[in-house]
């Protein structure tokens, strides 16, 4: 079970977390340093973590985008605690989840009911094609939209939206920046598997 918090704010969480950091770096000592990784910050490859995202500020998301947050809860065992917020409004989920009981990919869910509501309901896809050169990469995610983009709402991916892929066992970690335009590759429900491609290339599938 996930437990309510008091609702906050992005960039209220993330500046306490800023302060924090600054006074162990000046004092270096442990209980500074405890205070600091109990404060909630952007999870290290989630977006807005600064790899190869646009520098983080109020402006740099003009668009609702999910992101996570991460802090050490202090308990012994499943210490890690994760929760769902939105870069584009600051918007910050009212519920946390531990690393054991739903972890980072409860939290991306949640950022993604905030961010782009219905998610839930889209049809499982092929996974896109990876980066093998930027040139291929570019021709496969041309064929990969052709197959499969008219099985999404309108503008879905040009607005950062998610898609559903199957996975096999103990790959099934929500990808953040897999989907074509940039949102998140979700994991479908263990069984999935895609539904027909769409498009004139749907009818040779």
């Amino acid at each position: 079970m996930h437990a309510p918090i008091a609702t906050e704010t992005l960039w209220r969480l993330l500046e306490e977390h800023d302060h924090l950091y600054a006074n162990w770096q000046t004092t270096r000592q442990e209980q500074d340093r405890l205070a600091m990784v109990r404060t909630f910050s952007i999870a290290i490859t989630a977006p807005g973590s600064g790899f190869g995202d646009p520098k983080l500020t109020r402006e740099a998301w003009p668009a609702c985008t999910p992101t996570v947050l991460c802090r050490d809860s202090g308990e012994p065992t499943d210490h890690l605690e994760y929760r769902g917020a939105c870069l584009g409004c600051g918007w910050v989920s009212d519920h946390t989840h531990r690393l054991r009981r739903g972890g980072e990919n409860a939290a991306v869910e949640d950022a993604h009911d905030h961010t782009h509501p219905g998610w839930r309901e889209i049809p499982v896809v092929e996974g896109p094609p990876t980066l093998d050169s930027p040139h291929a990469y570019e021709r496969g995610i041309g064929r990969w939209r052709e197959r499969w983009e008219l099985l999404l709402p309108a503008c879905w991916l040009d607005r950062g939206g998610p898609i559903r892929t199957p996975r096999s066992h103990g790959g099934t970690r929500h990808v953040p920046g897999r989907a074509p335009g940039g949102g998140y590759d979700l994991a479908a429900d263990p069984g999935a598997t895609p539904e027909k491609p769409g498009g004139q290339l749907g009818l040779f599938a």
